[in-house]
C-alpha cells in the first residue's frame, strides 16, 4: 500500500484509482489494529480522509465514501510520503504519468 500524495492532475487513471483503493483497503488495517511500522514513509495515516476526496474528485462516478478510522493507537512519527521521490518513482514506473508529470515542469 503507497500513497503517492503527488497532484492528481499528474497522475494515470491506474494510479489514481489504484490509490484510491489503496486507502480503502487500508483502512482495514487500522481498524483491525494491525502494524503499520513497515510502511513508514510509504503512507500519511492521518491524510487518508483528505487524500481520498482529493483523489475522488477526479474519479467518474466515484460512490465509496471514506471514515477516517480512529488513530489513536498508532505512533505516527515519521509517516510523510516525500513527494518528489513520489514524482520521480511515477515518472521511473509510468509512461502516461511521466507524460503528465513532464508536462508540468515544462510548462511551469
Amino acid at each position: 500500500m503507497r500513497m503517492w500524495m503527488v497532484d492528481p492532475k499528474l497522475m494515470c487513471k491506474q494510479h489514481l484509482v489504484g490509490e484510491h483503493g489503496e486507502i480503502h483497503k487500508h483502512r482495514h488495517n487500522f481498524v483491525k489494529g494491525h502494524s503499520i511500522a513497515g510502511r513508514r514513509g510509504q503512507i500519511e495515516p492521518t491524510a487518508m480522509q483528505k487524500r481520498h476526496d482529493e483523489l475522488a474528485a477526479f474519479l467518474c462516478n466515484h460512490k465509496s465514501p471514506y471514515k477516517q478510522p480512529d488513530l489513536s493507537g498508532y505512533n505516527l512519527d515519521g509517516f510523510v510520503v516525500d513527494v518528489q521521490e513520489s514524482l520521480a518513482e511515477l515518472s521511473r514506473r509510468c509512461s502516461k504519468c511521466r507524460v503528465l508529470i513532464e508536462g508540468r515542469r515544462l510548462n511551469g
